[in-house]
């Protein structure tokens, strides 16, 4: 069944796009859209990119780093996380930012790579951001045989809060409210604005204006793209979330290459859980980039252009592995 996108002119749709709902077991319907070679015009095509967005985030918001993954030869696919973008919510208040578990992510993620998967070009590459860092590092400890490589940008495995003490103080009220059967309501304060509507002299995300100003228009065209504030229950899963993939047991199981990138001028995310998680990972490595906040991939073109040298680096390395492997 063909879903839709949402266009506006200064966010074009790269070519070829295949939109699409995914129907779960339950009935629910997740948003899925793909770039096939031939679809999408490739002359060649070096694999596929499966891409993740964080909290918050949507299919659109990604369509300038997808045509560079196209001019990169790469097919592409990504989805709307459940509970957000046009995805179905949990939650009849569409803006609040709901989950029960990470795992029923983690089930959804399963169905779709199912789904999806006969269709890409091999080989594999996962490139997560945020919350879909999270979600896709588990998943590749899970699921060895999905990625050939694994980039992610400032991965959710750590949340700054200010103090220890906040955040068990965070971590004890959620997992309360729970308890008591609060887990849809929102945090204290929170609201339904969506994030993307923050002025951009408030925003902690990052330094480009006009990539901002891009993203705020995509939620006024279309306010079901907007999500607001988490609810207990997103709160209590992802930290039941991050605590798995802080464990040096769990993080030495992961053999596939991964390769994190953290931002210097971050706000939201912990760098010292980045750097915990590159030191016990198998095949991790860690890379800092000196001028960007939290949406790397959303930042003035000057942290992108250091970002794109470093991914094309690691998957030449991952396209030479490869080869050498297939001549043993």
């Amino acid at each position: 069944m063909t879903a839709p996108l949402i266009q506006i002119p200064d966010n074009p749709c790269p070519a070829g796009a295949e939109p699409e709902w995914l129907v779960m077991p339950d009935g629910s319907r997740l948003r899925m859209v793909t770039w096939l070679p031939e679809a999408a015009g490739l002359s060649r095509c070096r694999g596929s990119v499966f891409l993740f967005g964080g909290r918050t985030e949507f299919a659109e918001k990604y369509f300038e780093v997808i045509g560079e993954l196209l001019a990169r030869d790469f097919a592409v696919t990504t989805l709307d996380w459940r509970g957000q973008g046009l995805s179905d919510h949990m939650l009849p208040d569409w803006r609040k930012g709901h989950i029960d578990s990470f795992d029923r992510f983690l089930s959804d993620l399963s169905h779709f790579m199912a789904a999806v998967g006969p269709r890409m070009p091999k080989p594999w590459y996962g490139l997560a951001h945020s919350m879909g860092g999270n979600i896709v590092l588990r998943a590749t400890h899970d699921h060895p045989d999905w990625f050939s490589g694994v980039v992610l940008t400032a991965p959710m495995l750590g949340i700054r809060l200010g103090s220890p003490l906040v955040q068990r103080l965070l971590r004890g009220v959620a997992a309360a409210a729970c308890a008591l059967g609060l887990s849809g309501a929102y945090l204290p304060g929170g609201t339904p604005a969506a994030a993307d509507e923050t002025p951009f002299t408030e925003n902690v995300v990052t330094n480009s204006e006009e990539r901002y100003a891009i993203h705020q228009a995509l939620v006024r065209a279309e306010p079901k793209l907007g999500l607001g504030a988490p609810t207990f229950g997103w709160v209590h899963a992802g930290f039941r979330s991050m605590d798995l993939t802080q464990s040096e047991a769990y993080l030495g199981e992961i053999e596939t290459p991964v390769l994190i990138f953290e931002a210097m001028q971050e706000k939201l995310v912990d760098n010292e859980a980045l750097e915990h998680a590159a030191r016990y990972l198998s095949a991790g490595v860690i890379e800092s980039v000196e001028e960007a906040r939290h949406e790397i991939l959303m930042e003035l073109d000057a942290a992108r252009i250091a970002f794109w040298s470093v991914f094309d680096n690691f998957i030449i390395k991952s396209e030479d592995n490869d080869k050498a492997q297939a001549k043993v």
